[in-house]
């Protein structure tokens, strides 16, 4: 069994230069809304008291001609998001851990792992970030993919690890973070590709888990 570090769970730990501005167009949100709609209702996005001393968890992110669309920290407890709960990351730096934003709300602090893997690939468009016990328990029996356990959520080491394994994926790829307790990544150039395999891939986790009882 795996085993992570959560005590800083939602800690922005990346150096932000974040300018306040205008939300986003309503048009170019739509797609992460009704996905980020779908996590939520199935608890792979939101809060919970019993989980990571009830800070918020998960996030998603599309690419843009500025760099990429994500939503804001601290925003996985709202149960709909509007556009000024989203923010355009317009540069970053991975080995300064650097990263540079705008909008009505600073980004996430997951901001830095879907850097890398717009970085790493020019065909990926869309980045989810959940939060299943049940198929991070079950990655390696999976198959997936994993980053180091020593590899933690914000850090460059965390970003770095992420683009090794995406760079020569075959899309859309599921990823676990294994320092990062219960976090999955899903990426591809495809919102419903991206989707779908992730929610296959938790009731895959699930079903695998029912049957070992």
């Amino acid at each position: 069994m795996n085993t992570a570090n959560t005590s800083e769970e939602g800690v922005t730990k990346f150096l932000l230069h974040w300018t306040p501005a205008a939300a986003p167009d309503q048009r170019e949100i739509t797609t992460l809304q009704d996905w980020r709609d779908v996590f939520f209702t199935r608890q792979l996005i939101g809060a919970d008291p019993q989980r990571y001393g009830g800070i918020g968890f998960g996030n998603v992110s599309c690419r843009s001609p500025q760099g990429f669309l994500v939503s804001a920290t601290q925003t996985g407890g709202l149960p709909t998001l509007s556009a000024h709960n989203f923010c355009t990351v317009t540069g970053w730096d991975i080995q300064r851990n650097e990263i540079r934003a705008r909008g009505p709300q600073p980004p996430s602090s997951e901001a830095l792992s879907h850097a890398a893997c717009y970085a790493a690939r020019s065909d990926i468009h869309w980045v989810f970030h959940v939060h299943s016990p049940v198929l991070w328990q079950a990655a390696a029996q999976l198959g997936m993919a994993a980053t180091p356990l020593d590899a933690e959520y914000g850090t460059p080491a965390m970003a770095e690890a992420i683009s090794s394994i995406i760079r020569n994926a075959h899309l859309p790829v599921l990823l676990q973070m294994a320092g990062h307790e219960d976090g999955i990544i899903a990426a591809g150039n495809s919102a419903a590709q991206c989707g779908a395999l992730l929610l296959e891939a938790v009731l895959r986790a699930q079903l695998s888990s029912a049957l070992r009882k």
